[in-house]
């Protein structure tokens, strides 16, 4: 008999990892946390070295009141003030409200500042106040309500578009939770019609225009939660229990329960392996196992899901728990003049989602999936554009990759945009005319769990790989990149193997031009199927050029015809958006809502 699941020992297990590791790194000179700042490549240019962070410090103390223990209530206090003593409250500065992400380095000096700190510091401090705040002396008290305070006339102020899916959500509850803390009246009329605001946008598609995002999923998961819990208004609370149902729903769609996986497309993702978060423990009540947790260092997020209840619908649990026959699931996401729609197809052994068109940026999975391994684990199919500057390989964003998904099988069109970012999507733009640095630009196929490869080699149109249980077919039909023609490679992976598609190569990095290049696009199929599925015996995908554009034709093995229009040149992310075009056996692909119930009838 497998012992029954306890919230309450969970909850304990959770602040013990996180308060271990934060009580190793605090500084009691600075009265915050001193850790290893990690490397990100925007907002900071702090990219390595000690720091003293801000939301990590300040969840933190929320953590150490609520242990309790001897010495705890007074250093949280001290974290609790210098906090507050780190936030811009000029009302005249441009980065009035927020935080920069350490005590070394202002807001006003990161480029750009994170104007998202104040929603995600705003609902630290909020909750603070909601579970301790009667205990707090005054002047850590007066202190935090000033920092809310501010933190929220900063999210007015900046009032994101509702389709900015998770800050949308978290300044929504940031606006309601404040404006009853400061007996604000017109800060809660702001965040009631912000509500309102936010299910019309998503009423306009049925889905999230962020979507599928296993991080971002989990923190609008948290703020819908803080709502029902911390928010007592009768019309909000209603709009929040539809918003959280719809969100099961958009996360139940692409979750696969062979694998234990949330498949493709994702608009944002972290990491290729879900694994079982906290937070998806604790709504599951335990369902899904609770993996041991190990040590934590200075980040303290995972000890904060410990102060929030959250909860799965009862009619999620049986979706959770089987899947319900092979089968396609196709989802409107974004509606516009060019709609953004996913498709993904899941069977007992396999999972691939893909998106009709989106840029390459590192966050993006455009193109992913999963399979069961011999021994029961999850592998993961990863399809994303490389460029190698002569340093590092990293993911290339001004990439376009486009789609149109049947069953198991896809076909597929890589091409170039400009302007367009290059390790971000638009925070460090190549502009027409800029010169830019590669040795190389693939696209990569990562196989992450794959049997081991031997040694590298180079197929000529394509290959099909065993993976085991799986397969995964990848044809190459042609393309162009300056007058050469892309070439596909096998190359080993400590963890599994590469397939790559060689756009451009040099001996030496090289400066590129766009204006140069000419044509600049590679297209094909791919497929992941069970390893007993037939082979795809037929004629392989063919690419033909035509004016601006190629266009990709290939009848897939279950005799499916599909055909995807894309850009052949650089030009920019519209004008590609412009030119895409699909059909699958000779009609426009469904992209049907994924609800058709309105959250505001």
């Amino acid at each position: 008999m497998h012992p029954v699941w306890s919230a309450a020992e969970y909850d304990r297990a959770l602040l013990r990892a996180a308060l271990s590791g934060g009580d190793r790194h605090w500084d009691p000179e600075a009265n915050l946390l001193q850790v290893e700042a990690p490397y990100n490549p925007i907002h900071t240019h702090i990219k390595g070295g000690l720091a003293h962070p801000t939301r990590n410090s300040l969840q933190y103390a929320l953590l150490l009141l609520e242990r309790g223990a001897a010495g705890d209530n007074e250093r949280a206090h001290a974290a609790i003030l210098r906090v507050a003593e780190l936030q811009d409250r000029s009302e005249e500065s441009p980065t009035y409200g927020i935080w920069g992400y350490y005590a070394e380095e202002p807001a006003a000096k990161m480029d750009p500042p994170d104007w998202n700190w104040a929603d995600f510091l705003g609902i630290q401090l909020l909750l603070i106040h909601a579970r301790h705040g009667d205990l707090l002396p005054a002047r850590v008290r007066d202190e935090l309500r000033e920092s809310v305070r501010h933190a929220a006339a900063s999210i007015v102020r900046r009032d994101v578009p509702m389709t900015y899916t998770n800050v949308a959500v978290m300044g929504t509850f940031v606006a309601l939770a404040a404006g009853k803390l400061l007996d604000d009246e017109a800060l809660f009329a702001y965040g009631k019609d912000r509500m309102t605001r936010l299910c019309e946008a998503i009423d306009t598609t049925g889905s999230f225009t962020e979507f599928n995002s296993p991080s971002y999923w989990g923190v609008v998961l948290q703020t819908l939660t803080l709502i029902r819990e911390h928010v007592r208004d009768e019309r909000v609370l209603e709009l929040n229990d539809r918003l959280h149902d719809r969100l099961w729903l958009h996360f139940l769609a692409r979750w696969h329960p062979p694998t234990r996986q949330l498949s493709g497309p994702m608009a944002r993702c972290y990491s290729n392996d879900l694994g079982v978060p906290p937070f998806l423990v604790k709504a599951v009540r335990g369902a899904l196992g609770t993996p041991e947790i190990g040590p934590v260092g200075g980040e303290m997020s995972i000890g904060v899901h410990a102060c929030v209840d959250y909860r799965m619908p009862d009619w999620a649990a049986a979706r959770l728990a089987a899947l319900e026959g092979e089968h396609e699931h196709r989802e409107l996401f974004a509606g516009s003049a060019h709609p953004e729609t996913g498709t993904t197809w899941l069977d007992a052994v396999t999972t691939l989602g893909s998106v009709n068109h989106q840029d390459t940026w590192l966050q993006r999975r455009a193109l992913f999936g999963h399979w069961v391994r011999p021994d029961g684990s999850a592998g993961h199919l990863h399809v994303h554009l490389v460029k190698d500057d002569g340093a590092e390989d990293f993911d290339f964003a001004s990439g376009v990759l486009s789609t149109v998904q049947s069953g198991p099988h896809v076909a597929w069109m890589a091409g170039f945009a400009c302007p367009a970012g290059d390790r971000h999507h638009h925070l460090d733009m190549i502009g027409p005319g800029d010169r830019f640095r590669a040795r190389s630009l693939r696209l990569v196929v990562d196989l992450i769990g794959a049997p081991p490869v031997p040694e590298a080699i180079e197929v000529e149109r394509g290959i099909a790989l065993d993976l085991g249980t799986a397969r995964l077919e990848l044809r190459l039909a042609g393309g162009s990149f300056g007058g050469r023609t892309p070439t596909v490679g096998l190359v080993p992976r400590a963890d599994g193997a590469r397939l790559e598609v060689v756009l451009f190569e040099s001996a030496t990095p090289a400066e590129l031009d766009w204006a140069a290049v000419g044509d600049a696009f590679a297209a094909g199929s791919l497929s992941l199927v069970p390893s007993d599925a037939e082979h795809d015996g037929g004629p392989g995908p063919e690419v033909a050029t035509a004016g601006d554009h190629a266009e990709v034709r290939w009848t897939t093995p279950r005799g499916n015809r599909l055909t995807l229009c894309g850009g052949r040149s650089v030009v920019s992310r519209e004008e590609h958006a412009a030119l895409y075009s699909a059909t699958l056996d000779g009609a426009a692909p469904p992209s049907p809502r994924l609800s058709d119930s309105r959250l505001v009838p």
